[in-house]
C-alpha cells in the first residue's frame, strides 16, 4: 500500500522524539511491504504555516508531529473538529499510577474532545459516530460529559446502535469517577473545558502523559503525535520518552486499515516496557536514550529481536481506530 505523510520539522527533543517515530514507520513500510512517501514542511518564523505547505498537508493522507508548539500551531491554521486519545494502564507501569492495581489493571479508555473553536452539529455528529463505532467493537458503552449540544446528536444514533448503553454524567462526576473507579467508562466524548482536565486526568492513570498517543481530526487531514507534546528544549540530550509519538504511528495505522501493523507496533512497545527499557520519566536510575527506544521497537518490528515470530508471539492488545 502507499500512502503519503507529512512530517512537521521540529527542533529540541520534539525532533528527537518524531525521528523515533519515523524509525518504526520505516520499519513497518518494509516489514509489510508498504511504501510510505514522506515529506518534511515547517512552518514559518511566525510560527504558522505557509500557504504552500498548508497544500502539503491537505494532499497528504495524514501528519506526524511531536511539539507542544507545533499542536498549538495546527490547533491556529485548521480547523480541528476533534482531538481523540487513547489511555492504556500497561501492566508493567502500574507502580507509577495513582491507582491502586486491581482499578487500574487492563484500563483501556478512548477519549473525545472537541474544540470550542469547531463547534457545530457537523463535528459532533462525526465525533458521536466514529464513537459509537468504536463503542460496537469494545465494551458497548459511551459516557457523554453532560453538555445540551449533544443530547440530539446522542439520540440520533441511539437509534441505530440499539446495544449501546449511554450515559450522560456531569463533569465534576466524571472527574471523581476516574479516580475511583476508571474501568466504568469505556468511551467519553466531552466539550473543551472538562475535557482539558479529563485528558490530563486520564493520562496520569497511565504513569506517565508521555505515554499517551492521540489524534487531532480536521477538515484537511488528521494530525497524529503525543497527546501532551514534547518541548523545543533540550536538544541534544536523548533523554525524552517517544513512546507517545510512537504509540501515534499505531494509530495513523489503524487509520490507514493496517490494524496487523498497529499490533506489531504496540507489541514492540509492550515488549519494551516489560524487558525494562524506559526512558528517563518512568525509571530516573536505569534508562535507556530516546534514540536507544526507538532502535528496539523498529529492531522488534522487524523482527531482528530473539525469540520474535511475527503473529505467533504477538500480544493481543485492544487496537483503536481513529
Amino acid at each position: 500500500m502507499k500512502k503519503r505523510i507529512t512530517i512537521i520539522e521540529e527542533s529540541g527533543a520534539a525532533a528527537e522524539v518524531t525521528e523515533q517515530a519515523v524509525k518504526i514507520l520505516s520499519a513497518v513500510g518494509e516489514q509489510y511491504e508498504h511504501h510510505f512517501e514522506i515529506e518534511s514542511i515547517a512552518p514559518d518564523g511566525a510560527g504558522h504555516f505557509t500557504p504552500d505547505a498548508k497544500s502539503t498537508i491537505a494532499q497528504s493522507d495524514a501528519v506526524l508531529f511531536s511539539g507542544a508548539a507545533t499542536a498549538k500551531t495546527i490547533e491556529e491554521d485548521f480547523r480541528v473538529f476533534a482531538m481523540a486519545q487513547p489511555v492504556t494502564v500497561y501492566h508493567s507501569l502500574h507502580h507509577l499510577s495513582p491507582l491502586k492495581n486491581k482499578y487500574s489493571e487492563g484500563l483501556n479508555l478512548l477519549m473525545y474532545q472537541e474544540p470550542v473553536a469547531a463547534a457545530d452539529e457537523k463535528s459532533r455528529r462525526r465525533i458521536v459516530q466514529s464513537a459509537f463505532e468504536q463503542a460496537a467493537a469494545r465494551k458497548q458503552k459511551v459516557t457523554f460529559i453532560e453538555h445540551a449540544n449533544w443530547q440530539t446528536v446522542a439520540a440520533e444514533f441511539e437509534k441505530t446502535y440499539k446495544d449501546i448503553r449511554v450515559e450522560q454524567i456531569p463533569a465534576a462526576q466524571a472527574i471523581s469517577q476516574l479516580l475511583n473507579n476508571p474501568a466504568a467508562f469505556d468511551i467519553i466524548i466531552t466539550g473543551t473545558d472538562a475535557g482539558y482536565y479529563l485528558f490530563r486526568q486520564a493520562a496520569a492513570l497511565a504513569g506517565t502523559p508521555a505515554m499517551i498517543p492521540s489524534v487531532w481530526a480536521a477538515e484537511a487531514t488528521s494530525f497524529f503525535g503525543p497527546a501532551f507534546g514534547c518541548s523545543t528544549d533540550e536538544a541534544g540530550k536523548s533523554q525524552v520518552n517517544p513512546i507517545g509519538s510512537i504509540l501515534s504511528v499505531a494509530m495513523m495505522l489503524n487509520y490507514f486499515n493496517m490494524p496487523e501493523e498497529a499490533l506489531i507496533v504496540r507489541t514492540a512497545v509492550n515488549w519494551t516496557l516489560l524487558h525494562g527499557f524506559v526512558a528517563k520519566d518512568i525509571d530516573p536510575v536505569n534508562n535507556y536514550s530516546t534514540s536507544t527506544i526507538g532502535e528496539l521497537i523498529s529492531d522488534f518490528v522487524r523482527g531482528s529481536i530473539p525469540g520474535f515470530a511475527k503473529g505467533e508471539n504477538m500480544a493481543l492488545q485492544k487496537s483503536t481506530i481513529i
